[in-house]
């Protein structure tokens, strides 16, 4: 890493005497704007003390080293050591800004490498210098000890770049296993299974034992629940002793990511599972807000794919617990299978139905709103649904509901859902 000056002034004098001596700037240029190349000052301003100054050099050299995220430049080539060096400096403002940088150009260098040719680009390949698989290989070397920084976010960060090199899939593997049983953040923890997922695919050795140990994760809710410190200080202060995370729903989405294709109904089991308890861990006293809770059971659910069934008794189970937001929860779901799957209709319908009458506001509108766009299935509920047409409340209710993404009205009777 190179050194910084000692009021913490950006970078010292040694760092940019090498911006000038190990970048070739006739390479790094704006690759929108026509003009003289940047220069030295570019990386200066990287390391400015100001935070929009580095955040706007941040932003000129990812248009430089790969314009929208879909190639790598030259340019890449010859600032890609002094994007890993201010990740690396704790004085660097945008250090998780130049991270994602680094995602980028792996995910880039990985596509331009295996893409086929492009019929819409004219038979032309994704781009990225011959050069490029060597200088990415000595930059992981660079920020494996990222894995251990003290910011949580640059830990996150750094296992998220990694997981872009399928060539070093067997080694990170065994590298974010062994971080994941020293590391105290829930989302770091996160991050390292979700590469696991993503290395499981292209590993050569660690392929099954990657499988194996993502399924002991999604079996494993941790710590459990937080006991309530008023009720019982001693059960709270051992929980908090101990060591282990819920990472159950991003050990789904890296066992989707590791086995493409393959459905398990232990999925849609588990994500059931862990959508009934009342927070997430470490929340205080297991309180979330509302539409905190619902985005996360909707994405949940989402990444649950073509798995109707299990997508159907999640819905289901939502409808059927004793709180707003995991009725919210369920409605919304329900909606969205109704306006996919035409066989979800009848299936879900009825449970919808009942909420017509619901003394919470928001999900009343929504139920009526979701009953409505059943069309001729809705029948048997149309004297209900009328009832409430000239409700104030469903009137003002309706267009305002915060919570997730808003209900899809695509009508059964039009045809327009697809059979299961």
């Amino acid at each position: 890493m190179g050194p910084t000056d000692d009021a913490g002034c950006g970078a010292g004098a040694e760092l940019r005497r090498r911006f000038t001596e190990e970048v070739d700037w006739s390479k790094v240029v704006d690759p929108y704007v026509p003009g003289p190349p940047y220069g030295p000052d570019l990386l200066e301003r990287l390391w400015s003390p100001d935070r929009d100054t580095a955040d706007n050099a941040c932003a000129d050299l990812r248009a430089a080293c790969c314009g929208d995220g879909s190639w790598v430049g030259l340019a890449a080539l010859e600032v890609l050591p002094f994007l890993v060096e201010a990740v690396r400096d704790p004085a660097v403002k945008v250090r998780t800004e130049a991270l994602e940088v680094l995602a980028d150009l792996a995910r880039a260098g990985n596509n331009a490498r295996t893409a086929e040719p492009d019929s819409r680009l004219g038979g032309r390949r994704l781009a990225a210098p011959a050069a490029w698989p060597a200088a990415w290989e000595r930059a992981v070397e660079a920020l494996l000890p990222g894995l251990a920084d003290d910011a949580e976010e640059i830990r996150a960060g750094v296992a998220a770049a990694l997981a872009r090199t399928p060539g070093r899939a067997d080694d990170l593997i065994d590298r974010f296993r062994a971080r994941f049983e020293e590391e105290p953040e829930l989302s770091v923890a996160e991050q390292l299974v979700l590469g696991v997922g993503d290395l499981a695919a292209h590993a050569t050795d660690r392929g099954e034992e990657a499988v194996a140990w993502l399924r002991q994760r999604m079996s494993d809710a941790g710590k459990g629940e937080e006991p309530d410190i008023d009720d019982d200080t001693e059960a709270w202060l051992a929980w908090m002793d101990q060591h282990g995370h819920d990472v159950r729903l991003p050990a789904i989405a890296a066992l989707r990511r590791a086995l493409p294709g393959r459905r398990d109904p232990a999925y849609a089991r588990t994500t059931a599972d862990v959508l009934l308890v009342p927070a997430p861990p470490g929340t205080p006293h297991h309180w979330e807000p509302r539409f905190r809770y619902v985005g996360r059971a909707i994405d949940a659910d989402a990444q649950l794919g073509v798995d109707l069934p299990g997508r159907l008794a999640i819905a289901r189970t939502l409808l059927r617990q004793d709180t707003s937001a995991r009725h919210e929860a369920g409605l919304r779901i329900a909606a969205t299978l109704m306006s996919r799957w035409r066989s979800a209709v009848p299936e879900l319908l009825p449970e919808v139905a009942e909420f017509v009458d619901d003394p919470d506001p928001e999900n009343r509108v929504l139920a009526l709103r979701v009953v409505a766009m059943c069309g001729a299935a809705a029948r048997p509920w149309a004297d209900r649904v009328a009832a409430h047409l000239a409700e104030e409340d469903s009137i003002r209710a309706a267009p305002g509901i915060p919570y997730a993404a808003p209900v899809e009205a695509a009508p059964v009777r039009s045809g327009r859902c697809r059979p299961s």
